[in-house]
């Protein structure tokens, strides 16, 4: 685990959402009032008009759960693997695949939960819910998201050798052609796609990364594509020969 961080790297992290836990909970209180909601920020009120704090909360909050997530998994580990994949021997560079991603998803794994704890605290001050089933299933999806990302890293990282920096600008991009492709996935046949075209395109949706929180309850039947698809093009990624010396 070492490879991706150091003790005083996730001591620190840990450290770091505690401090910004007690600031949540020492200076952050929603409560009704007459003709609505408001928070109160250490004190001063901030009106949130007729929404209810659970709605504002939820809606809020799931989007930053997701985006933070995602992006800690991907980021904590990208760099690591990337060098682990980059090896000259093949049997090294698919144990460094598989063994570094189960190993960079744990550890981002750790970071990102480390990191809600604000949120968490923030959500029990707010709607007096530490955990709803709303931001549990953003947290889910979050989880799958960054595995998904990181799966795609690498696979664009060994595509692209010389620059990782493109490859991780790629994979952040992918995850923004997922929503855009998904409107022909609603109206194609009426733009004149046939069944089996859709069909195709749905496949190929369910390969990319999402930039915006599936509305769908959590499906497992959804995993064999989303992150087996991407793990199957990685594993391929790293049989190609490694370019010879010049």
């Amino acid at each position: 685990m070492d490879r991706f961080g150091s003790s005083k790297l996730r001591i620190g992290w840990t450290l770091v959402a505690l401090f910004f836990t007690g600031l949540v909970l020492m200076g952050v209180r929603g409560q009704q009032v007459d003709g609505g909601s408001q928070v109160l920020l250490f004190g001063t009120p901030v009106p949130l008009g007729a929404d209810s704090l659970r709605s504002y909360a939820v809606g809020n909050l799931q989007g930053v759960m997701y985006w933070v997530v995602s992006l800690v998994i991907l980021l904590g580990a990208f760099g690591p693997i990337s060098q682990w994949t980059a090896a000259a021997a093949r049997g090294e560079r698919l144990k460094g695949f598989f063994m570094g991603t189960g190993l960079g998803f744990a550890h981002g794994l750790f970071l990102s939960q480390v990191a809600l704890v604000p949120v968490w605290a923030l959500s029990w001050r707010l709607m007096g819910a530490a955990w709803p089933s709303e931001l549990l299933r953003a947290d889910l999806h979050g989880l799958l998201l960054g595995l998904q990302m990181l799966l795609w890293g690498v696979l664009l990282s060994r595509l692209l050798k010389s620059s990782a920096g493109l490859a991780l600008l790629l994979t952040l991009m992918l995850r923004q052609l997922g929503p855009g492709l998904s409107f022909f996935l609603d109206f194609g046949q009426d733009l004149g796609w046939s069944a089996g075209q859709v069909r195709v395109l749905e496949i190929f949706v369910r390969l990319l990364p999402m930039a915006q929180l599936p509305s769908d309850p959590f499906s497992p039947l959804a995993l064999p594509l989303s992150i087996g698809g991407p793990l199957v093009l990685g594993a391929l990624a790293m049989l190609i020969p490694a370019g010879g010396r010049k």
